[in-house]
């Protein structure tokens, strides 16, 4: 059965026919005048902001280290060479097995596990990056937004909203109800990117792609496969990217025609790329397979030789899930390393390593931390394998890397709440509370903030502690909009009935 959940957006997904009754329930910013040719600049960020908030409220960022460093740097490094490379730009993976991606107002690019999964060389999946931030960088979402009526605003999060309900759901239809809940949106023609802004976002794409030294086909290679594909439930009908950025076959040409125009550049793809789709293949949530018994099968059916290192990485990663560790070792102590691929191959045998011998584990991080003394891949399961201990030490040096972690990523939610869980270990609320205020305030929930940091004034503080919690209030305070706050008390109100 499926559990009731707040976010307005939901409404306007299984619910098409009342979206303009549902409008005013929605937590979007006031976006002007529909006469406005493009959003500004703060109306762009309030958007952002606001959906920047939902994907983290319903658990549907990917937050593994390894993911986010990689996507993050691949976005950015296309993002250096587009016609706008000054821009604000925030790049997430949204942890679930569907194709799509999207652009929204104010540079934030959101692409789904399932795409990456779908994908089939770095260029492939660059090619999509590169697509995306041709829209932002055009301001294609912003014009949309600008041009439209405010009842029909929300529907930009119908996709999010669709993937929050079914994460809520145990039937095994959960993606087909997202799917079919997609669909009903795209009949609504309120959400497609107009044929010109297609062309546009294809031709700004490849250049991007050819100035990064990706390979410039591998736009056209991935739409012309998605257009191959049948599905496989006669529920479905296209994957979700194709009914958000219609494909033609004409298009597909013209894209392979401006990748033979840029062809003949030398082509540098990351060997981390393999790795971590595999890493993904295991992580991502709502897959339709047993991860240990792919891998077994994919073992049965190749010969030794054939297997890939990152397969091997894969099923190492898929047993030490299943806390197969001693099988898991021997298959990670195999795989072959290079410049590229050794950290993430070695931070795996370090994490195998501690479930076996703890003492053996830490070290290992301990070598990785000496090398990458600022890399949040290493810091980040470093400081949960110190977490996991029950020696104080440990738990100290985990709340010191936790505070180093904020200190260099101070734009991060997540780490915050990492912070928070380390000073809680060491019996320390106030500062774990304080901390979690803080994750609040990042991901713009400044009401709920602000009703954490009220109740550390309950208790026993002193002078200093009071003083900087007063002063964090009185900021937060001022940041509370109005369509925030009237969500969390229709929100308290909601669970109050209920209990």
């Amino acid at each position: 059965m499926m559990k009731i959940i707040t976010l307005s957006v939901l409404a306007i997904t299984l619910n098409l026919t009342s979206l303009g009754s549902q409008a005013n329930d929605i937590n979007l910013p006031d976006l002007g005048t529909p006469s406005d040719s493009v959003l500004s600049p703060v109306k762009e960020k309030e958007i952002r902001d606001s959906i920047i908030q939902q994907i983290y409220e319903y658990d549907l960022v990917m937050l593994d280290p390894i993911v986010a460093d990689y996507i993050e740097k691949l976005g950015f490094g296309l993002a250096v060479y587009s016609e706008n490379p000054k821009a604000p730009f925030d790049f997430f993976v949204v942890n679930e097995n569907i194709v799509n991606a999207s652009t929204y107002p104010g540079g934030l690019i959101i692409m789904y596990s399932g795409l990456f999964l779908r994908t089939e060389s770095e260029s492939e999946l660059a090619s999509v990056m590169a697509h995306e931030i041709a829209h932002a960088t055009q301001r294609h979402m912003s014009r949309f937004y600008a041009d439209a009526k405010k009842n029909t605003i929300p529907v930009i999060l119908g996709m999010l909203g669709a993937v929050a309900a079914a994460r809520y759901s145990d039937s095994r239809d959960a993606p087909v109800a997202i799917a079919v809940g997609v669909q009903a949106l795209q009949q609504q023609s309120m959400i497609n990117f107009t044929r010109a802004h297609e062309y546009e976002a294809d031709r700004v794409g490849i250049k991007n792609l050819e100035k990064a030294h990706y390979n410039p086909m591998g736009m056209a290679s991935f739409f012309e496969k998605l257009m191959r594909e049948k599905p496989s439930d006669e529920r479905y009908q296209l994957p979700e990217y194709l009914r958000t950025h219609p494909l033609s076959i004409n298009r597909v040409t013209e894209a392979k025609n401006r990748a033979h125009a840029s062809a003949g550049k030398e082509i540098k793809e990351s060997e981390l790329y393999d790795f971590v789709k595999e890493r993904l293949r295991v992580l991502t949530k709502t897959i339709e397979i047993d991860n240990t018994s792919y891998y077994r099968k994919l073992y049965a059916e190749k010969k030794t030789s054939e297997i890939t290192p990152a397969q091997q990485y894969g099923y190492a990663l898929s047993l030490h899930y299943a806390h197969e560790n001693k099988k898991a070792l021997k298959i990670v102590q195999k795989i072959k390393r290079s410049n590229q691929t050794q950290l993430v191959i070695n931070l795996l045998q370090a994490n195998i390593t501690a479930e076996l011998n703890r003492k053996k584990g830490k070290q290992m991080f301990e070598e990785l931390y000496k090398s990458y003394p600022e890399s949040p891949v290493v810091i980040e399961p470093y400081i949960q394998m110190l977490s996991n201990s029950r020696g104080f030490d440990d738990r100290k040096k985990a709340r010191r890397l936790a505070r180093k972690l904020v200190q260099l990523h101070p734009e991060k939610p997540n780490y915050y709440e990492i912070l928070a869980i380390a000073n809680q270990n060491l019996g320390k609320s106030i500062e774990a509370n304080e901390a979690l205020a803080m994750k609040e305030h990042k991901i713009h929930n400044n009401y709920r903030a602000v009703r954490i940091l009220k109740n550390i004034l309950k208790q026993e503080l002193d002078y200093y502690q009071r003083a900087r919690i007063e002063a964090k209030i009185s900021t937060f305070e001022n940041l509370i909009t109005n369509e925030e706050r009237n969500r969390e008390i229709q929100a308290e109100n909601t669970r109050r009935r209920r209990y």
